[in-house]
């Protein structure tokens, strides 16, 4: 009887040998080859995105060795205001290899969504959601922050390639996209003779005072105000001056125009890593003209 029980353990163990091990997951073994500084071509690993979620997670379906990963994953996220508050929406799909506005939508993939208060360095979760049979996901923040960065991490996983690569599967990376505020710029142009609800006026001379608010108040940097000239039938910038922002969130400057004609004024913040760019014509409105005589 003991023999038999021997001889069925080598039978089993034959068979292991000959069929082969399956493949380990990736995130038993990550420690061993992702490592700080990194070992060879694996890179080192990464503070989690995601409290309380780790490679084993978000890097799932990953096996060793490491298949090639699959490209042309990407997040459209986007953000607007709603009657119940701020809504979150976006998809996760595949862009086709030569038409860039074709999305073939990955369903089923959690995706977590994350946001950084404004002044704040680190992001905190919201919820996560699943995306829908075309790839879409949606979620509305009941008590929006004002300028808040609004972060989306979509999970590693298996999805559909595109048809024109054969229409089979492949494994994606997780992905992940930020949305920046947009700050808020106001621009004011006083002292015109006449003006400006009829066609604004200023004599030759005469000094024209430029400022505004920005919020939040303490977004620091620059904004810089333009001024152009009408031209042949054309707009062309005849100054361009930066001026800081105050502490308080205000900015000003004064202008004394030298030549007669039609000029405008915009302003304007360039983007940066913590919000996008704003451009204001007069209060947000039309482009604003003025008449030097």
């Amino acid at each position: 009887m003991r023999r038999k029980i021997v001889l069925a353990v080598l039978l089993c163990m034959a068979t292991a040998l000959i069929l082969g091990a399956p493949p380990a997951l990736a995130a038993d073994v990550c420690t061993t080859c992702h490592t700080t500084p990194p070992t060879g071509a694996a890179p080192a690993p990464h503070a989690p995105f995601v409290v309380g979620v780790d490679c084993t997670t978000c890097h799932s379906d990953w096996v060793v060795p490491h298949p090639d990963a699959a490209t042309g994953l990407r997040i459209d996220f986007s953000g607007r205001s709603a009657e119940t508050g701020y809504q979150l929406k976006g998809r996760l799909g595949l862009h086709g290899p030569m038409v860039a506005t074709v999305l073939l939508g990955h369903p089923g993939v959690r995706v977590y969504l994350q946001q950084r208060l404004w002044g704040a360095t680190a992001f905190t979760d919201l919820t996560q959601v699943t995306t829908g049979s075309k790839g879409g996901f949606s979620f509305i923040v009941a008590s929006p922050a004002p300028f808040a960065t609004y972060r989306a991490i979509a999970q590693g996983h298996v999805g559909p390639l595109f048809p024109l690569v054969g229409g089979s599967t492949g494994l994606f990376m997780p992905k992940g996209m930020s949305l920046r505020p947009t700050p808020e710029l106001t621009i004011m142009i006083r002292g015109f003779d006449v003006g400006p609800l009829t066609p604004a006026r200023v004599k030759l001379g005469h000094t024209l005072t430029m400022d505004g608010t920005v919020a939040p108040a303490d977004l620091g940097g620059k904004v810089t105000i333009r001024v152009q000239k009408r031209v042949d039938g054309r707009w062309v910038t005849r100054v361009s001056v930066k001026r800081a922002v105050s502490a308080t969130g205000t900015y000003g400057w004064k202008f004394t125009p030298k030549h007669r004609g039609t000029f405008r004024v915009d302003a304007r913040i360039p983007a940066t890593a913590t919000h996008r760019g704003v451009v204001t014509r007069w209060t947000k409105g039309p482009w604003p003209t003025f008449q030097v005589y």
